[in-house]
């Protein structure tokens, strides 16, 4: 008989764990009676919950809800959570914080006369205190996903400024929590990257849509690309933008698994066996990562799986970053005083001391080796990347991919900088002395490119442009993405363009390499491209 119960037990546990319920409350507030509206917010809640519902859950949408009305749904959607459930909450509207607290804004907010944040406190939604109530009812994972990263809407009200100027502040997320918010602590969420970008949702949401729906993704691995996606992005407009996101979540969580339907997998002992996704969804995140410490810790985790291929590669690309030992990676050259040196393991000071020295080698000046990304060493990159066409960004200074592809030149790649001096008499008289012009570029003529998109997506095609006057020039392109016109303007080599699909329009943003033939572009879709000249 006590072999039969736990049999039985056995039998039942999965469909213990499949019974588990997931539910989402998703929120949008565009119309705002008394502080600015928004233009995105209900289109990212109706997006999001159509896709949450496609893959599962039980999905409950709010839009343009007055303070009643979202108390009373929030109370609907607790008094629906069991012990175990997973708990999922998206909200895209305002938010504010105020004394360390951060407030969610119903559409009925009134705008104070004065800095009455008591009035505000008590008339908006505390985010601790709805995670809070979630947690009361035994769920097991809550994720909170929170776009109200916008400007305070009370910065411009008569009286005092109430709350932060800019974005939501720090969280401290409940055990079992992980919350996300749409920028980082003290920045502000693009509600659309300009007038004329025509994409139905916020620069935030438009990024993360693509990964709810793609398989065998853990929510810190998605969290890796999202966050890079929707900062590459913002910057096309001069934008800085970067995810924040506080994990207290117990275990891993999947919103679809490669395989099975179970979405919250809780730890599972080092000697339990592992399935083949998930080794691989921890491969991913430690390769997103790219440092030493992240590789050894995969190869810890799976040791007793070293002879598998993802743990061979893991190995071969942690030794390839280099030897980090504090003994050897100390430079004799002095740090400046005034500048702190840069924050992260020790393999990052040594791969940025090593670019350091490949920066010099190539003549591009970034002073001495010392592994601190001042401003002289961002400037000797900057001139690395502008006589070269390696398809690198800023952001590549100091990485491991940055400093394979210095090592990959030789010779001096960058112009001597000449010291400053005071002219002469003789020097202002003289028209040889006078600064040679600057080139002119120009896009006229037929460009081949190629992209790749998120998701691992491929397009290409060609584009031609004419001139239509000045610095601007008009053209068709033409390829696997579709037909569309498009409309760019040039100053020096700073590229920007609006591309018409007819169904969509996307804005591009990029940079033309010194000789004026290759040309690399992020488009607000989120693709990456690059165009060459025919």
């Amino acid at each position: 008989m006590r072999i039969f119960i736990v049999c039985l037990a056995l039998i039942l546990t999965p469909l213990l764990v499949h019974a588990e319920k997931r539910l989402a409350l998703v929120i949008g507030n565009d119309s705002y009676a008394e502080v600015n509206s928004l233009q995105k917010a209900r289109a990212d809640a109706t997006a999001v919950s159509d896709a949450l519902r496609s893959k599962g859950f039980t999905v409950t949408t709010v839009l343009d809800a007055e303070r009643r009305e979202m108390n009373k749904r929030i109370s609907e959607f607790t008094g629906q959570l069991d012990p175990g459930d997973t708990a999922m909450v998206f909200y895209a509207g305002h938010g504010v914080e105020i004394d360390g607290e951060n407030y969610l804004l119903p559409t009925d907010i009134a705008a104070p006369d004065s800095g009455e944040k008591d009035f505000i406190k008590a008339e908006s939604i505390a985010l601790s205190a709805l995670l809070d109530r979630i947690r009361a009812t035994g769920a097991r994972t809550t994720l909170a996903i929170i776009d109200a990263c916008r400007d305070n809407p009370f910065k411009g009200s008569t009286g005092r400024s109430i709350g932060g100027t800019r974005g939501l502040g720090r969280i401290n997320a409940p055990e079992g929590t992980f919350v996300i918010f749409s920028a980082g602590a003290g920045q502000t969420a693009l509600d659309r990257l300009s007038d004329e970008d025509s994409a139905k949702n916020s620069v935030f949401t438009r990024m993360l849509l693509p990964r709810l729906q793609t398989p065998g993704i853990e929510l810190r691995e998605l969290m890796s690309g999202l966050r890079r996606d929707v900062r590459d992005l913002a910057r096309t407009v001069g934008h800085e933008q970067f995810p924040a996101y506080y994990d207290e979540l117990l275990g891993q969580f999947f919103f679809i698994p490669a395989g099975g339907a179970v979405i919250a997998i809780a730890p599972q002992p080092t000697t339990a066996a592992q399935p083949a996704d998930l080794i691989r969804a921890d491969f991913e995140l430690a390769r997103s990562i790219d440092t030493r410490e992240s590789y050894d810790a995969f190869i810890e985790r799976y040791t007793a799986r070293s002879d598998e291929f993802t743990v061979q590669m893991a190995i071969k690309l942690r030794d390839e970053l280099g030897d980090a030992k504090p003994a050897s990676a100390k430079s004799s050259a002095p740090a400046s005083p005034d500048k702190k040196p840069v924050e992260g393991p020790a393999d990052s000071r040594a791969v940025l001391r090593q670019t350091q020295e490949r920066l010099n080698a190539l003549g591009c000046d970034a002073g001495a080796p010392d592994g601190i990304m001042g401003s002289r060493t961002r400037a000797a990159f900057r001139r690395f990347l502008s006589a070269t066409d390696t398809g690198l960004g800023a952001d590549d200074l100091g990485t491991a991919h940055g400093l394979k592809t210095l090592n990959e030149h030789s010779g001096r790649i960058c112009k001597a900088q000449p010291a400053p001096s005071k002219p002469t008499a003789s020097a202002t008289a003289t028209p040889d002395a006078s600064p040679k012009p600057a080139p002119q570029y120009s896009l006229t003529g037929s460009w081949s490119w190629s992209a790749s998109c998120p998701l691992g997506l491929k397009a290409n095609g060609t584009t031609r442009y004419s001139s239509a006057g000045g610095n601007e020039f008009t053209g068709s392109i033409s390829g696997t993405s579709g037909p569309a016109r498009v409309r760019g303007v040039l100053n020096g080599r700073s590229y920007s363009a609006t591309e018409d699909y007819g169904w969509i329009r996307n804005v591009s943003n990029g940079t033309l390499s010194q000789d004026g033939r290759t040309l690399t572009t992020l488009v607000s879709n989120g693709c990456r491209v690059t165009a060459r000249k025919n």
